[in-house]
């Protein structure tokens, strides 16, 4: 099976309460494979960017002023099925659907500030691995 590269950022709340450690050993106790990490803080711009399709949700603006409070740590991971993986490992967006076990369930019970975002699907992951670490992503 081909390795794919997915996106996992760890959101300010993330990383304000000392969670990025934990957050990568367990993504490195699944077996993944970190191969780009970046810590940087999101402005205006990039945040509307990178959140583009949430535009015009009533949640949009609370994003946004959320996203760019402070330093996110970006971790770029590669592995057969990496979205689906990463996906299962930080847990549902919604509090009441979060299993036990999951990043968001154990660090996190609100709804926009939940510790970890993740690329939903292969396009996706390309379009936010290339915002991030830019156009150079692929091999």
């Amino acid at each position: 099976m081909t390795s794919e590269r997915t996106l996992l950022i760890i959101k300010p709340d993330g990383v304000r309460r000392s969670l990025v450690g934990l957050i990568i050993t367990r993504i490195e106790q699944m077996g993944l494979v970190i191969s780009n990490m970046r810590m940087f803080s999101m402005d205006d711009v990039f945040a509307r960017t990178f959140y583009a399709e949430h535009n015009g949700q009533d949640f949009f603006p609370a994003l946004l002023s959320f996203m760019t409070s402070g330093p996110v740590v970006a971790l770029q991971i590669e592995s057969p099925n990496a979205i689906a993986l990463v996906r299962t490992a930080i847990g549902a967006t919604r509090p009441e659907e979060r299993l036990p076990g999951t990043i968001r369930a154990d660090f996190s019970s609100q709804l926009t500030e939940n510790v970890a975002h993740a690329s939903a699907s292969q396009s996706d992951a390309e379009r936010e691995l290339a915002l991030v670490f830019g156009v150079a992503v692929r091999d």
